[in-house]
């Protein structure tokens, strides 16, 4: 009996043994692999976005911005918007890497989804709006900010807003001259307007107006704050620049660079 029992006892050691011999070995595959797949995430060289000259830096990746490329940021999303091959590449400016793809000229990307044209009308995901928008901003899952024409035989535009509930606009604000660009930053709406009979320019804060010294070419947030961009244009003897939007007045900030995100 004796020897039986110390026969059994060492058949369990090795059971144990080699137990505890396959959890080392499956710790280690483990350990290997999850440390291999750290190593091949690459650490970013460049952490901002910003315009210089022709060229687009958006962290590591680089783009040739020329018309008619556009450009534009719904935080934390930033949209490269290429209509020359009807695609925008989106990037998650939080997670400092590009998102994904489509193969459409988006006019917003949000949470809520697609802001695009599409034809003669504008969609947001599936939905027709029943709108042509030339710029638009996703506001919220009820309405959607949209810059449009009040007469297609005119420049000048005017903002609306769109119950995509209902699908009824209504007008927000009439211009006189060109709306270039719409966003909505810490709850205020703000417009960049040229007065095409003044040829003076504007951003609009809640629809009161700021002078400002040069084109909106796009209005955007960066930590925060809102500021806009002047791309070169023959509107501005093909200068680029970038402004803080502060109480009632702009502040150019230096640099030859126009940063985006920083």
């Amino acid at each position: 009996m004796e020897n039986d029992k110390n026969t059994l006892t060492k058949k369990q050691r090795r059971v144990f043994q080699l137990g505890v011999f396959i959890l080392l070995v499956l710790f280690m595959i483990g350990f290997f692999f999850f440390n291999q797949k750290k190593e091949e995430q690459p650490t970013l060289k460049n952490t901002t976005v910003y315009l210089q000259d022709d060229k687009l830096k958006v962290f590591d990746d680089a783009y040739s911005f020329e018309y008619p490329d556009r450009m534009s940021l719904h935080y934390p999303y930033f949209l490269v918007i290429k209509p020359g091959i009807q695609t925008t590449y989106i990037y998650n400016l939080e997670q400092k890497k590009k998102e994904k793809e489509v193969k459409e000229v988006l006019l917003d990307y949000s949470t809520i989804g697609q802001l695009y044209t599409k034809g003669k009308t504008t969609f947001l995901n599936n939905q027709d709006l029943g709108v042509l928008c030339e710029k638009g901003f996703i506001k919220s899952t009820d309405d959607v900010l949209c810059l449009t024409k009040y007469d297609v035989n005119a420049v000048q535009n005017m903002l609306i807003t769109i119950n995509l509930k209902t699908l009824k606009n209504r007008d927000l604000y009439v211009s006189r001259g060109i709306l270039s660009d719409v966003k909505v930053i810490n709850d205020k709406i703000y417009l960049g307007e040229i007065d095409t009979h003044t040829h003076k320019n504007h951003i609009l804060v809640d629809k009161e107006p700021i002078g400002v010294p040069n084109i909106i070419s796009t209005i955007y947030e960066m930590n925060g704050k809102p500021y806009f961009a002047s791309f070169k244009s023959e509107l501005n003897n093909n200068t680029e620049s970038y402004y803080l939007i502060e109480n009632d007045k702009v502040t150019k900030q230096k640099g030859n660079r126009i940063y985006l995100f920083k």
